[in-house]
C-alpha cells in the first residue's frame, strides 16, 4: 500500500476509566488501529488515564483520575471528562493534530466539547450503545443523563465507527444518524499474529509438549461463552483422551468455570493462565493445535454484537478455528474453509468440531492457510485504518 502524500497526526483519546486494565481486547483495538495508521505513514498521540504499552513513535499523555472516581462513576464522569478536555485542550495546542479520534465510553462528552472549542474533525469509535450495555450488563441510576451525554457524542462526532452491523442497527434505532456510521470489524496486525512464532517454550511451562491442545484466549465473560466451553472439556476428552484445555485469560466468570471443570472432574485436563502479557499472546496461541470462539447470543432480541478481537487474531497466527454461528463470527468464518460453524450454546457441538479436525490432518492444514490468507488480505488493522483517513479526507474537502 502506497504511502500518502501528506502525513497525518491523529490525536487519539480514551476518556473512560480503566487504569492497570491495559491488557484485552480493547487494549488490543488501540494498538492494532495505532499500528496501522503508523504503517501507513502518519502519526499518532495517544491520551489515556492507563499507562499502556504503544507501538514505538507513539507520543503517550497522561489524563489523571483520582481513584475514587472508580466508585461513584455516573457521579464523576462528568467532571473527569470535563477535567480531561481542559488537559486535552492543551495537548491540541502542542501537538497541533489534524482529528481527533475517542473511543466511546458511558457518559463521555469530552470529544464532543473539543470539537466545538477547536474545530478539528472527530470520530468516535463505539462498541455498543451506552445507554443499552449499562442496563443489561452494569448498574444504571441515571439513564436520562447517560442519553443526553451520548447523543451529544453522536451528533457532534463528524463520523462514527462501530464494530458490526448489528451495533450501527442499535444505534440508529437510538437515534443516530446513520449516514455518518460505518462498519469497521476487528482486525489483527498479521505480523505480530503469524504462524512464524514461537509457541513451545508455552508447552514445556505447561507441560503441554505430548498434548493435543485445544485453545481459548478473551475475558471470561458471558458473551464469550466460556461457560459452554467449559461444560464442553468432559466431551472433548471422551474422543480426544490425550487433549488438554488452554484458557487464557480472566475475568468474573472464572469462579463459575473453576467449579464446572471441579464437578467434572477434569481439573487436571484444564490450564488457565491468567492474564498474560499481550506480546505473549501470539505464542500462546502458537502452542495450541485448534483455537475456540464459542460466542454466545445476548437473552434479549439484540442478538450478539460484539466483533471479538480474539477471532482475528486466530486468524492471523494461521490455525484451525472452530466459532459458534453468531451475528458477525458467522461472517468472518467461511464454514470449512478458514474454519468451521457450529451452533451456540452446545457443548457437545465443540466436542465433535474439535475432534473432526483432530482426525482429518488434511483439514486441519486447509483451515489454517485460509484462515492466513483472510487475515493477510482482508483483516489487516492497516484497512481500517485507511478508511479512516479516507473519511478524513471527505470530511475535510
Amino acid at each position: 500500500m502506497a504511502l500518502p502524500e501528506k502525513s497525518l497526526k491523529g490525536l487519539f483519546q480514551r476518556a473512560d476509566f480503566y487504569g492497570a486494565a491495559t491488557e484485552g481486547g480493547m487494549g488490543s483495538m488501540h494498538l492494532g488501529l495505532l499500528n496501522g495508521f503508523l504503517k501507513l505513514g502518519h502519526q499518532a498521540v495517544f491520551a489515556s488515564c492507563g499507562r499502556m504499552k504503544l507501538p514505538e513513535g507513539v507520543k503517550y499523555y497522561f489524563l489523571p483520575y483520582n481513584n475514587i472516581y472508580r466508585n461513584f462513576p455516573e457521579v464523576l464522569n462528568l467532571a473527569y471528562n470535563r477535567r480531561s478536555a481542559k488537559i486535552m485542550k492543551d495537548i491540541i495546542r502542542k501537538e497541533q493534530p489534524d482529528f481527533i479520534y475517542q473511543h466511546h465510553a458511558d457518559f463521555s462528552f469530552s470529544g464532543s466539547k473539543l470539537k466545538r472549542d477547536t474545530g478539528l474533525p472527530f470520530f468516535l469509535q463505539c462498541e455498543g450503545v451506552q445507554q443499552w450495555v449499562k442496563k443489561n450488563w452494569g448498574k444504571l441510576y441515571m439513564p436520562k443523563l447517560l442519553r443526553i451525554a451520548e447523543q451529544t457524542q453522536w451528533e457532534m462526532a463528524d463520523a462514527i465507527f462501530v464494530i458490526s452491523q448489528k451495533v450501527k442497527d442499535m444505534m440508529v434505532e437510538y437515534g443516530a444518524d446513520a449516514d455518518k456510521i460505518h462498519v469497521h470489524p476487528s482486525a489483527v496486525d498479521p505480523d505480530q499474529f503469524t504462524p512464524e512464532v514461537d509457541g513451545e517454550w508455552v508447552k514445556k511451562k505447561y507441560r503441554m509438549e505430548d498434548n493435543y491442545i485445544v485453545g481459548f484466549t478473551g475475558t471470561f465473560a458471558p458473551w464469550h461463552g466460556i461457560e459452554v466451553l467449559a461444560e464442553s472439556v468432559k466431551h472433548i476428552i471422551k474422543h480426544i483422551p490425550n487433549a488438554k484445555v488452554l484458557l487464557v485469560g480472566d475475568g468474573e466468570l472464572r469462579p463459575r468455570i473453576e467449579e464446572i471443570i471441579k464437578r467434572d472432574n477434569v481439573e487436571d485436563k484444564v490450564v488457565i493462565t491468567g492474564v498474560v502479557p499481550y506480546p505473549t499472546v501470539p505464542n500462546h496461541l502458537k502452542a495450541c493445535d485448534v483455537l475456540l470462539s464459542p460466542c454466545v447470543s445476548n437473552d434479549d432480541e439484540s442478538g450478539f454484537f460484539n466483533s471479538p478481537v480474539k477471532l482475528f487474531e486466530y486468524l492471523g497466527i494461521g490455525k484451525p478455528i472452530i466459532a459458534t454461528d453468531v451475528g458477525q463470527q458467522g461472517e468472518v468464518i467461511i464454514d470449512n474453509d478458514n474454519g468451521l460453524l457450529i451452533p451456540e450454546k452446545s457443548p457437545g457441538a465443540i466436542a465433535e468440531a474439535v475432534y473432526k479436525i483432530y482426525k482429518d490432518p488434511d483439514l486441519s492444514v486447509r483451515l489454517s492457510k485460509f484462515a492466513r490468507r483472510a487475515a493477510v488480505e482482508k483483516y489487516d488493522w492497516k484497512v481500517n485504518a485507511a478508511h479512516v483517513i479516507e473519511i478524513y479526507n471527505k470530511i475535510v474537502a
